[in-house]
């Protein structure tokens, strides 16, 4: 892995688990992470300038909730 403290949002969470944003997004993120949803976050959002926190929060509760049923589909154990 590239990069150190400051580079990367996604990484400052999952890999040096420092603090981001709130408690709650940050454990949302990792879970969507550990989902395989790491594109997802990247695709849809500018983490240097995120949307204001209740949207935000609200958004990544959207993209959890969808990879989640998407791999109980597909037979992951969750």
């Amino acid at each position: 892995m590239n990069g150190k403290k400051g580079d990367d949002p996604i990484l400052d969470i999952v890999h040096w688990n420092e603090p981001c944003f709130s408690p709650e997004i940050d454990s949302l993120i990792a879970e969507i992470v550990k989902l395989g949803g790491r594109d997802d976050l990247t695709r849809k959002f500018n983490l240097f300038s995120p949307p204001d926190f209740p949207q935000f929060e609200k958004s990544l509760r959207e993209i959890r909730d969808n990879l989640k049923t998407d791999r109980k589909e597909r037979g992951w154990e969750l």
